[in-house]
């Protein structure tokens, strides 16, 4: 998702913001977002000691609570899955020029 910083930014016009989006949008790497959501995820797997895909049958069951780590694991776990189904699906509607 793309990303920018709209700290000590009040008043911004609307062409200013516009610029910013486009600015991110153009520097948006889905390839990067995924390994970045990859070392998150190993860390809670690390500091739980269990898998992303184990922790999410969990979840689902209610065996693993809502603390507010908890939540953000699963929110990560299914962006990832979202994003690697994206990438997957644009890499097989992928023809080289």
């Amino acid at each position: 998702m793309p990303k920018f910083d709209l700290t000590n930014h009040q008043g911004m016009e609307r062409e200013q913001f516009l610029a910013m989006l486009r600015a991110a949008e153009d520097e948006y790497n889905p390839v990067e977002e995924l390994l970045e959501l990859q070392r998150e995820l190993i860390a809670l797997e690390h500091k739980y000691g269990l898998p992303s895909s184990e922790f999410a049958q969990r979840y689902r069951s209610g065996a693993m609570g809502d603390a507010v780590e908890i939540v953000y694991w699963a929110g990560l776990h299914r962006t990832r899955l979202q994003l690697s189904q994206a990438i997957d699906k644009d890499s097989a509607t992928y023809k080289p020029a």
